[in-house]
């Protein structure tokens, strides 16, 4: 019953997702599915729910997430984007290395859709390049997620670090040669008979401006890292210092006071996006009737009864998950519950890497997937087309985190 439970939990989230229903209410629903077939009892299973919901991680995740969900349009408010966007156009020349960069730099605005963003620079770095329409469509969307292999402050980085247990930096350390081998891969393929093209150089001197520029407006966002990465600062604590810094950067000159006022109102009332309370807090109730339930260790005996390795059992799941909700928040928190007791002690973080890989492939190719919907409509594209320009990266990156994690367990 329990196994049923879970069954038609997972099933009726994804469907729920696919209709528009909000994340955190398809959760919520999910949860309720599970506690009526794990038996837990109308008080059991508030009380699970209850203790889901108040748990220290779930109030600390809620403040991160949430706060991020603002910091992206707030540093387009103060003038850091724009500055860290035009910094970046001055120091790289060369149009292909830009029309990669820019959509990974706007991809730290962390928004449902917010690859159109960048489209407009793609374009015209495109347009330089001579590139077709599919191929500037695939740069875009490719680019804008490829960073967040390495982002700490990417939501799907932040549940799956959290739940698993694994430090950011670990989970991290294991992405990087995943991502540099994509972005490899990425480069070799769009641009495969495109001709070098280079802008003027502008000299050392005024490159060494723009680099100072470019931190200068990326600060907010350094200084979370840096206070998480060198000084071990709680990571809710650190990303409010980092919002903070961004609420006093860049205002206007006179009354300075009134300015901040008024841009904090608006962070709060407008930019924070407060539907990820309902999505973290679903998610953890969520995650604590799974456990209730002990229904993880009877699907884990059933699966490895069945004698299929774990890896492939990640990827399998990982990609279902991701590419039929199209959202990698719902992946995560579904998958990071199911297999938290599956990851063999010592070898946590390089599964959680790649499950965080096949979740990140299978959202990044989903047909539901905004940002592509998004891109493929600016540039006038279909989806079977950019799906195959966007296949040798994806696939390579599938083997590579693959490979790494056999290699580990050797």
């Amino acid at each position: 019953m329990e196994l049923a439970g879970v069954a038609v939990a997972f099933g009726s989230i994804m469907y729920l997702i696919s209709k528009s229903v909000s994340l955190g209410l398809a959760f919520l629903i999910g949860t309720g599915i599970v506690g009526l077939f794990a038996g837990l009892g109308l008080q059991g299973f508030l009380s699970t729910v209850l203790q889901g919901i108040f748990d220290p991680m779930t109030m600390q995740l809620v403040i991160a997430v949430v706060l991020i969900s603002g910091l992206g349009k707030l540093m387009k408010e103060s003038g850091d984007l724009s500055l860290m966007v035009g910094s970046l156009v001055a120091i790289f020349r060369n149009p292909k290395m830009l029309s990669m960069m820019l959509p990974a730099l706007v991809g730290t605005l962390n928004v449902p859709g917010g690859a159109i963003m960048s489209t407009p620079m793609v374009e015209e770095n495109g347009k330089i390049l001579g590139l077709d329409a599919t191929t500037k469509s695939a740069i875009n969307v490719f680019s804008r997620h490829i960073g967040y292999f390495v982002y700490p402050l990417y939501a799907s980085t932040i549940i799956l670090s959290e739940l698993l247990d694994v430090q950011k930096l670990v989970l991290i350390r294991h992405n990087v040669i995943t991502m540099l081998v994509g972005i490899a891969v990425a480069y070799l393929s769009f641009f495969r008979g495109v001709g070098h093209q280079q802008r003027t150089s502008e000299g050392d001197k005024r490159t060494f401006y723009h680099i100072k520029c470019f931190l200068s407006g990326f600060s907010p966002i350094l200084t979370a890292l840096g206070l998480v990465l060198f000084f071990e600062t709680p990571f809710y604590i650190a990303v409010t210092i980092g919002v903070a810094l961004g609420l006093v950067r860049g205002l206007p000159a006179g009354d300075r006071r009134g300015a901040l006022i008024v841009r904090l109102r608006k962070f709060f009332t407008e930019w924070i996006d407060y539907r990820l309370v309902l999505t973290i807090t679903g998610l953890m109730a969520f995650k604590a009737v799974i456990e209730a339930s002990g229904v993880v260790g009877i699907l884990a005996d059933i699966l490895l009864g069945f004698g299929i390795p774990l890896p492939m059992i990640v990827v399998i799941m990982g990609l279902i998950a991701s590419l039929l909700t199209g959202a990698h928040m719902a992946a995560a928190g579904i998958l990071a519950t199911l297999f938290a007791p599956l990851f063999p002690v010592g070898l946590v973080a390089p599964y959680t890497s790649l499950l965080f890989t096949t979740i990140m492939l299978g959202y990044l190719v989903s047909p539901i997937h905004l940002c592509l919907v998004l891109t493929n409509q600016y540039f006038g594209v279909k989806y079977p087309s950019v799906l195959r320009k966007l296949l040798p990266p994806v696939l390579v990156m599938m083997a590579v985190a693959v490979v790494q994690l056999l290699w580990r367990i050797r």
